[in-house]
C-alpha cells in the first residue's frame, strides 16, 4: 500500500475538505507485512498533499471524557481518540481547534475558520461540525466501522433535537499554558440512561442514498462520507423512523447507567489525568 496514492484511491481531488480518521495499528502492521516504510506523519502528509494548498484536512482530537471542574489544555492536553490524532497535534502543520470535548488538529486553506469557530456546544449550530456541512466536508474512516467513526451523527441530532439526549452544563478550567487557567462553562447534549448510539442499519441507509462508499484498497478498507449527503439521511430517519437506524433504548443499560455513580467513586478522567504530572511539576 502506498500512503501516496491511497487518498487519490479514495477519490479526493484538489481544494477538498476532510475529516480523516484511522486505525494505525492496522495500517502500520500491513505495511510492515508489505514491505512499504509507515508512519502517522507520512499519511497526514499524504492526504495534505493531495487536497492541496486549497484544500483542508481535519483529524479529530477528542477529550469527550472531560468531567465538569477538570482541566484542559489545547496545547498539552493528548487526545483520547487515537495515536494519528496525537501525531497531528504534533505536525507543524496543523492547529487545533478550541471546543475542549470535540477538539481537532487542522491544517490548510480554513484553518483559521476553523480554529476560530466558537460554541458552548461541540456539535452546535457555530461548531466545527456545522462548518463541515457548510464547506461539503468529506469523511475517510480507514480501517474503522461506521459506528466507530461517524461522530458527525450528534450534530444532526442536536440540531434535530432528539428527545432521548438532554442538556448538561459543564465548567471546565482552560488554559493555553501562557498564563493562569480561566473557567469556561461548555454545555453537552448527552444520552439519556438506557439509550445508545448504534449505527449497523444506518450503513445500508446511507450507502443506498450514495453518500457513503465503501471501499478495498489494497486490503486496506475505508469509508468514504459525504458529510451534507449523510445530514440529510440521518435527519430523515429522525424526523420518518424516529431515530431507529441510530440509537436503540435497552433496560439493562438503564440499568447500568442509573447504578454506576452509586457503585463506584468518579475519579479523575483519562483526559485530565494527562495533565496531572505536569501540573504538579508546575507546582514544586
Amino acid at each position: 500500500m502506498d500512503l501516496k496514492e491511497l487518498p487519490r484511491t479514495c477519490g479526493l481531488r484538489p481544494g477538498m475538505v476532510v475529516v480523516l480518521m484511522a486505525d494505525l495499528t492496522r495500517m502500520a502492521w500491513r505495511a510492515r507485512r508489505s514491505g512499504h516504510a509507515f508512519s502517522a506523519a507520512g499519511l497526514l502528509d499524504a492526504f495534505a498533499d493531495v487536497v492541496g494548498p486549497q484544500g483542508t484536512v481535519l483529524v479529530p482530537t477528542y477529550n469527550f471524557d472531560l468531567r465538569s471542574g477538570e482541566a484542559y489544555d489545547p496545547l498539552r492536553t493528548p487526545p483520547i481518540t487515537g495515536a494519528l490524532g496525537i501525531a497531528a497535534m504534533a505536525h507543524p502543520a496543523f492547529r487545533r481547534t478550541s471546543h475542549p470535548l470535540h477538539s481537532f488538529a487542522v491544517s490548510g486553506a480554513l484553518v483559521n475558520e476553523f480554529v476560530q469557530a466558537d460554541d458552548v456546544s461541540s456539535f452546535g449550530p457555530r461548531s466545527v461540525f456545522a462548518l463541515l456541512r457548510e464547506h461539503k466536508a468529506v469523511q475517510v474512516a480507514i480501517d474503522l466501522s461506521l459506528n466507530d467513526s461517524f461522530t458527525y451523527v450528534h450534530h444532526v441530532e442536536e440540531m434535530e433535537h432528539v428527545n432521548y439526549r438532554r442538556w448538561e452544563r459543564l465548567v471546565l478550567h482552560v488554559s493555553d499554558g501562557s498564563g493562569p487557567s480561566v473557567a469556561k462553562e461548555f454545555k453537552r447534549f448527552a444520552k439519556r440512561h438506557g439509550h445508545s448510539n448504534v449505527l449497523h442499519d444506518l450503513e445500508p441507509l446511507l450507502v443506498s442514498a450514495d453518500v457513503m462508499r465503501q471501499l478495498d484498497v489494497d486490503g486496506t478498507a475505508a469509508l468514504m462520507i459525504d458529510l451534507d449527503g449523510a445530514h440529510a439521511a440521518v435527519a430523515n430517519d429522525i424526523r420518518n423512523n424516529r431515530a431507529r437506524s441510530i440509537h436503540h433504548f435497552s433496560l439493562d443499560l438503564w440499568l447500568r447507567d442509573t447504578l454506576r455513580p452509586l457503585l463506584r467513586s468518579r475519579g479523575a478522567s483519562r483526559s485530565a489525568k494527562s495533565l496531572l504530572p505536569h501540573a504538579a511539576h508546575q507546582g514544586r
